[in-house]
């Protein structure tokens, strides 16, 4: 919800802030039409939300349509939308019965992971260990009124640095593997200059723990460092064990950055997940903007919540979008921001001068450029020789994220 105009002296003064747009023009990401009704499915007004659904159920004939829903992960939170309403209301909707068999198989996948994250928490909560449950796993229970019409598709955790190898022996003992890609290049790449590791678990359908000890985005180059997120992280939902979440500020940020990162990947849902957190969410706007100036995120920021305020008006106060908007980019994090081809690799070498110190070059470079043979054994399904790999490096200097 909007803030209430600040009383005289309190913190973050509310004016004088700059009204000029950033000196660039990145190209939108908040195209797709499909946007707009799926938004609306949240919303207050239950006319609006039947108008969404009656748009959906009428598209579902459509040749394909039921694949875009599914490419974007939203049948289950379509299915659920459609049981609110009675069928003379909402329409008879085609391939009902589809619906019905993705979302009874996302409640399955649901309580797997659910079952297999508590057991994880507490196995780390006996050897006295902590984490933070990042993403899917946090917003599911916090933002949608039925969890399981939010699918992910592996658990992100946070943890600290300093507790890395013994979470890694507690997963180890639980029965997880890490995956090949994430083995490391150099000895003790990981710890020094990655930032998360992903661990396969020991059942056939099994969950995927994504083991985080900082955020980061865009090559690396944004960063949520591990020890301000603990500081105002708070006790998680009830049934999945002793895992702490993020406070609404920073719970914002991690999914602007993530959309910015991964819109290709579902990226309706995305937007689905930040209008939810920016009408639900307790959010103090003045420690959003404290924060986003500490991690040098504003851009990032900027680039999000302005689209989004195209599409929902209001949806972040007029104010915070202004002070974003007086943050000025340089040349190499314009050409992050727009995501044209290279952006990955303009991050990765703005992230060395921006994050490294000079002495810690060397060994970057040589895990990214000629990792290991045992890294290169590890992948060898991927890379089959050391040349396919550095044709893999240099194919991906023109992705985009």
């Amino acid at each position: 919800p909007n803030p209430l105009p600040p009383k005289r002296g309190e913190r973050g003064m509310r004016k004088n802030f700059s009204n000029q747009e950033p000196p660039f023009r990145p190209p939108m990401i908040f195209t797709d039409p499909l946007i707009a009704p799926v938004l609306d499915l949240a919303a207050a007004d239950p006319r609006a939300r039947l108008k969404a659904v009656r748009q959906i159920v009428q598209r579902l004939a459509e040749p394909g349509f039921l694949e875009t829903l599914r490419r974007h992960r939203l049948t289950p939170l379509i299915y659920a939308a459609l049981t609110q309403f009675p069928r003379e209301e909402a329409g008879s909707a085609p391939l009902l019965e589809e619906l019905r068999r993705d979302y009874l198989g996302g409640l399955r996948g649901y309580t797997i992971q659910k079952n297999e994250t508590r057991g994880l928490a507490a196995a780390l909560a006996h050897a006295g260990l902590e984490g933070i449950l990042l993403k899917g796993g946090d917003i599911r229970q916090r933002l949608y009124d039925d969890p399981v019409s939010r699918p992910m598709g592996d658990v992100d955790v946070l943890i600290s640095p300093a507790d890395l190898d013994r979470v890694r022996a507690v997963l180890k003992g639980q029965g997880y593997t890490l995956i090949p890609k994430d083995v490391d290049r150099i000895p003790d790449y990981n710890r020094r200059f990655a930032w998360e590791e992903l661990y396969a678990g020991p059942r056939a359908n099994g969950v995927f723990f994504d083991i985080h000890w900082e955020i980061r985005k865009m090559g690396a180059f944004y960063r949520l460092p591990y020890a301000p997120l603990r500081a105002r992280a708070t006790p998680g939902p009830q049934g999945w064990g002793p895992l702490l979440i993020l406070a609404p500020e920073h719970l914002l940020m991690n999914l602007c950055l993530n959309t910015l990162e991964e819109w290709e990947q579902a990226g309706v849902m995305k937007a689905v997940d930040l209008d939810r957190a920016l009408s639900r969410l307790p959010l103090d706007w003045d420690l959003f903007l404290e924060d986003a100036a500490r991690f040098q995120i504003q851009g990032a920021m900027f680039r999000i919540l302005k689209e989004l305020a195209a599409l929902r008006p209001g949806a972040a106060p007029g104010w915070v979008l202004q002070q974003l908007a007086a943050y000025r980019p340089g040349w190499g994090e314009r050409r992050i921001l727009s995501r044209s081809a290279g952006s990955l690799l303009w991050a990765s070498l703005a992230t060395l001068g921006r994050h490294l110190p000079v002495r810690d070059w060397p060994a970057f470079l040589r895990g990214k450029l000629w990792p290991d043979q045992a890294f290169l054994q590890a992948n060898a399904r991927t890379y089959p020789s050391r040349r396919g790999y550095v044709r893999h490096l240099f194919k991906r200097t023109r992705d985009k994220t």
